[in-house]
């Protein structure tokens, strides 16, 4: 081999190995972000579900009277079930007011909780969390209210 040709393998050589640092931060990165991000996302509260399991009527405002759902998009395919916790007032451990664990996913691939109690809910403000079952952080939470008509 001549000089010109070692010169040209060596130029070959020092490319493939910044190309391939390149490629391997790019993964690192994406994967670390695919693993960090939330797991579940887009929550909203609705009025109604469709039969797939899709939030129908999101909205922020909803009367005593109305059943209220909240829905939280699986952003992850492992997720299995998530925790969903509802609040008065503010979103504080000492304002909860309904704690559903074990919430699967549905054909929509949202988890979903139908906000149940046993009289009509109060005017004020509302919130609902939720939890991939088992962690401490909260993934995504939508904050809505309860007027009279």
């Amino acid at each position: 081999m001549g000089d010109t040709e070692m010169k040209g393998l060596e130029l070959k050589k020092v490319w493939a190995a910044i190309l391939g640092a390149v490629v391997l931060s790019v993964g690192i990165f994406f994967g670390y972000e695919y693993v960090t991000e939330p797991k579940i996302v887009n929550g909203v509260v609705s009025k109604d579900m469709d039969e797939e399991g899709n939030p129908v009527g999101v909205t922020t405002v909803l009367s005593p009277e109305d059943t209220v759902y909240f829905s939280g998009k699986k952003n992850r395919f492992w997720i299995e079930e998530a925790e969903v916790v509802w609040y008065k007032g503010d979103i504080k451990t000492e304002n909860r007011m309904v704690v559903e664990k074990e919430v699967a996913s549905n054909k929509a691939d949202y988890f979903s909780s139908e906000l149940s109690v046993p009289e009509e809910l109060e005017e004020g403000r509302y919130g609902v969390t939720i939890y991939v079952e088992g962690k401490k952080i909260i993934e995504t939470k939508a904050e809505f209210n309860i007027k009279n008509k």
